[in-house]
């Protein structure tokens, strides 16, 4: 198998660790996505939807809820951003 480059937010920030196949693996996303950059964007749709149902749960009004979650996405797009 040839190596590739790891993309995951935790290899971005150093993490030797922890391969985008585990990412993949642990967030249930398609294995393709391993050794590509778009493994981060399907991490954060994944993110933001568990984050949106758990401010929702909270008792957070929907709207809220929606911009909690935006909110939390956005800034890791961001750092994203930076450490590529």
């Amino acid at each position: 198998m040839k190596p590739y480059k790891n993309y995951n937010i935790f290899a971005l920030r150093g993490d030797k660790e922890t391969p985008d196949v585990d990412v993949c693996a642990n967030l249930g996303l398609d294995p393709k996505l391993a050794g590509t950059p778009e493994i981060n964007e399907a991490a954060i749709r994944k993110m933001h939807k568990g984050n949106y149902e758990g401010y929702l749960k909270k008792g957070y009004s929907p709207d809220e809820a929606l911009s909690l979650a935006d909110a939390n996405a956005d800034g890791i797009r961001q750092e994203i951003k930076k450490l590529s």
